[in-house]
């Protein structure tokens, strides 16, 4: 298989100081290759949801289990996998992980705390690495179910979390089979109305790059991340609770219009709708398409922070 190499050309115009920098990464998004995007519910342990349209979390615990309401708490998870194949080793560059948003529901309650009022006190999503050794790694989008998914030990007990972060063995030969790699929070919504349909959440940390250069090092065509809401179900801020938090996978196609969509709401003659509205997300010819979940790759580890300001190209280069 060829390797199909992407390359975001990304411009930063530094407002407060005037200065501009571009920087080339790889991007590789689960539309290429092998890779896979797929939504799974422990409330429905054996229905396999990889065709569907929208990928998302959401935790609600009120109810122990063996209670007759057991059944009305939910649990469910992102799972994702990238291909790898033909990519060489990190050698120092950094790497992060981008979904955008499918919904336009993600309004300030949903994000923040508004009760209290206390903005800067956010929710967000936590984010698991399959070790790169484990059997799992070959999970397929149409094959994955709550019961088969790769690093859960499913408990039966609806709205607990299952993931499997636990060294069997300490320092013996077994592994945990999910590597915690950190945590990125839903950004401010500041003056907006609501985040827009197709904005970003860019997560980024030392231990994804630590586990994407591990994966690379063993010679892996494929590595697997895990994404949930990061709350516990039990939070006493109702809005989060049983909140569907969609992302967009590779199978939806056309972005959902987003015509309401105001980037500040103080100004009244702000112009309305996310620049994103019914975009396109079909994949082309080479397995690429814009808003499915990427892994990126920065050669400079400074140039990161540049992917979440402005995209201005892209363009495609084969390494045969």
């Amino acid at each position: 298989m060829k390797l199909q190499r992407w390359f975001a050309s990304c411009l930063a115009l530094g407002a407060m100081v005037g200065m501009a920098a571009t920087a080339q990464a790889v991007i590789i998004p689960t539309s290429f290759g092998v890779g896979a995007d797929a939504e799974v519910r422990e409330e429905a342990p054996t229905t396999n949801r990889g065709a569907s349209n929208e990928i998302a979390s959401r935790i609600i615990d009120n109810f122990p289990a063996g209670h007759a309401n057991d059944g009305n708490d939910r649990n469910s998870l992102i799972y994702l996998k990238f291909d790898l194949t033909g990519q060489g080793l990190l050698n120092g560059a950094s790497t992060a992980l981008r979904m955008t948003y499918r919904n336009t529901n993600l309004t300030p309650n949903r994000i923040a705390d508004t009760a209290t009022p206390n903005p800067d006190f956010r929710t967000g999503m936590a984010f698991f690495g399959l070790h790169p050794d484990h059997a799992g790694n070959n999970w397929t989008e149409a094959g994955i179910t709550y019961l088969t998914a790769p690093g859960l030990n499913a408990d039966f007990n609806n709205g607990t979390k299952d993931l499997d972060t636990v060294d069997p063995d300490g320092a013996g030969p077994l592994v945990a089979p999910l590597v915690p790699l950190g945590v990125e929070l839903f950004q401010p919504i500041g003056t907006q109305n609501h985040l827009a349909v197709g904005a970003e959440m860019l997560f980024n940390s030392a231990a994804l790059d630590s586990f994407i250069g591990s994966a690379l090092s063993k010679g892996k065509t494929t590595v697997t991340i895990v994404a949930g809401i990061v709350h516990d179900g039990k939070i006493p801020i109702n809005d989060w609770k049983n909140f569907n938090y969609l992302f967009n996978p590779k199978e939806m196609t056309t972005l959902n219009l987003d015509p309401s969509y105001d980037a500040n709401t103080t100004d009244p003659g702000n112009p309305l709708g996310s620049p994103w509205s019914g975009a396109s997300n079909a994949t082309n010819a080479n397995g690429f398409s814009p808003f499915s979940p990427q892994l990126i790759i920065v050669p400079e580890p400074a140039s990161l922070a540049l992917l979440g300001l402005a995209m201005v190209g892209l363009a495609a280069r084969r390494r045969r």
